[in-house]
């Protein structure tokens, strides 16, 4: 089936908000077997919507809605929707629509089926859409294939894109179903892993064996192949599995480090503190970082990085510490060191390991990618602890 997304608002028109609705629903689209051709973003405006919903029935099986779902009068999706099928709303519902409860927020979504076409309005604030779409919506669509389609997500950090798709290509050109494909996220790649069957235990027969062969092929870069497990969850996890407490001593990427560990439920046991040490006073008077080392190798460096790890001078010291120097732009303070050079170090009971990262982008992507490449460093030595411990290494 062809699906299509309308989203309404006109502060999306003018760029006010971020349409973060649209990524997440092509992403579910594509894991539903949908075909997804157009997505369009019209303001609030009854006639507009409707010339919307006018050429998408005619290209389309399956229209989502999302916006222009509230109280004010501003918010015209239900009445637009209503008058373009020719349909009354019976106590601020479509006639004859499924009601989709809203748990988090004060505006219900709808289902409609009309002509055989399906409608699904649903609110536009993230945090209510995603789980009446998760919970509800994707159910019914299911309830309507006359067939299973089932997808399971690999997720990867320390690999670029091209590099995980140079490692499986083989593998992606020789299955069409299940079919493999390759999502870029920022400082990650995910791998989606969608088979078509009669029933769910078919569509995983399918999958398994490919999933075994991509642990195969890029197994040691592999974080989770769970969808609803973050790589801040998947080190949290690792670091409460294993008794271990963590410390964030950060500099260019100013405490994001730390606020990705806090987005877990649960980190208050593991986490003990958390440093932004900008300036090169700081990183001494704070971290114990010798002065020698700012002088002679500057803040952006692989030296000041390990110091910053060593973090003698941090009362309580945890057993892992993650620290980030290095230069976010949009210009170098610092000769010889271009925009985007990040050393991050890990500490591991003593262990250090310090790595150097080139990123490109603005000062934000800098940031943003040196936090995953963090998080992914503490992954990757706390396993590599783990491991020695166990066979006396």
């Amino acid at each position: 089936m062809i699906v299509e997304y309308i989203s309404v608002g006109t502060e999306i028109l003018l760029g006010n908000i971020i349409n973060t609705n649209a990524a997440f629903l092509a992403e579910q689209f594509a894991k539903l077997g949908l075909t997804a051709y157009y997505q369009t973003s019209v303001g609030d405006n009854k006639a507009r919507i409707n010339e919307c919903l006018d050429i998408a029935v005619q290209r389309s099986d399956i229209i989502v809605i999302s916006g222009g779902m509230g109280p004010s009068k501003e918010d015209v999706t239900k009445e637009s929707v209503a008058n373009f099928l020719g349909k009354e709303t019976i106590d601020e519902h479509i006639d004859g629509c499924i009601v989709i409860p809203n748990e988090f927020g004060n505006s219900a979504g709808e289902i409609i089926e009309d002509s055989g076409h399906i409608f699904i309005l649903l609110p536009g604030q993230f945090n209510e859409m995603k789980p009446m779409f998760l919970k509800y919506a994707v159910p019914f669509l299911l309830e309507k294939s006359d067939s299973v389609i089932l997808t399971k997500t690999v997720k990867i950090a320390g690999l670029g894109e091209s590099e995980v798709e140079e490692n499986i290509k083989d593998l992606m050109l020789s299955h069409s179903n299940p079919s493999i494909t390759i999502y870029p996220k920022s400082g990650e790649v995910h791998i989606h892993v969608t088979a078509k069957g009669n029933d769910k235990a078919e569509c995983e027969r399918l999958i398994n064996p490919v999933i075994k062969e991509l642990k195969t092929l890029v197994g040691e870069y592999i974080y989770t192949t769970d969808d609803e497990v973050s790589l801040e969850q998947a080190v949290v996890n690792l670091l409460l599995s294993n008794n271990l407490t963590v410390s964030t001593v950060e500099s260019c990427t100013g405490g994001m480090v730390s606020a990705r560990l806090i987005n877990v439920a649960g980190v208050s046991e593991t986490l003990k503190t958390c440093y932004v040490t900008y300036s090169d006073k700081s990183k001494h008077k704070i971290l114990g970082v010798k002065k020698s080392s700012l002088q002679k190798y500057t803040a952006v460096s692989d030296k000041v990085a390990e110091e910053m790890a060593l973090s003698a001078d941090i009362p309580n010291k945890a057993d892992v510490i993650v620290s980030v120097t290095g230069v976010a732009g949009p210009d170098s303070p610092y000769e010889g060191k271009d925009v985007g050079l990040v050393y991050i170090g890990c500490n591991v009971k003593g262990k250090i390991t310090v790595k150097e990262y080139k990123f490109k982008g603005d000062r934000a992507k800098v940031r943003e990618c040196a936090t995953t490449a963090a998080l992914d460093l503490m992954r990757v030595c706390i396993l590599k602890y783990i491991s020695e411990t166990q066979f006396g290494m």
